[in-house]
């Protein structure tokens, strides 16, 4: 095989790929039916639970931000003992800061983005909602408290 050849069966092969005649090993649409399968379907509920609670704790900690510092301490603490991971220390802090923009904390926290949901899967926010908090949340039930209930 000359080196024209190699470099012309290359270009084919590129132009197939591009078309779409040969599908990338990592293709989106191959990625998308690990969703459609039962393991995939599981981890979309499991996902679907943890945002509804965690969009309960935001709720609560905005309606009472005093719950946040020592959310905050115990991050710091595992952050210098090593058990935390940068991304996730980064991930968490950096929604921690925007506390006083409720908009923002809530898009930081709640967001869609597979690596949201990576880290709200191994929360911080442990110990803000009480047990009875957590099976309103994942029954129904569940009220937000309001900011100024908590302030009068």
């Amino acid at each position: 095989m000359t080196e024209a050849d190699k470099y012309q069966r290359f270009d084919q092969f590129l132009q197939k790929r591009r078309s779409g005649a040969l599908r990338d090993s990592n293709s989106s649409a191959q990625r998308q039916s690990r969703y459609d399968s039962p393991k995939g379907r599981q981890e979309k509920n499991v996902d679907a639970t943890i945002l509804q609670l965690h969009s309960a704790m935001v709720d609560k900690i905005l309606a009472n931000p005093a719950l946040l510092p020592p959310v905050v301490a115990q991050l710091e603490q595992e952050q210098q003992q090593g058990l935390l991971r940068h991304s996730a220390y980064l991930f968490w802090s950096c929604a921690f800061a925007v506390i006083d923009q409720p908009q923002l904390f809530k898009a930081a926290l709640l967001s869609p983005e597979p690596q949201a949901c990576k880290h709200r899967r191994r929360t911080r926010l442990r110990g803000i909602l009480t047990e009875t908090e957590r099976a309103q949340v994942l029954t129904g039930c569940w009220q937000a408290p309001s900011a100024q209930a908590d302030h009068d």
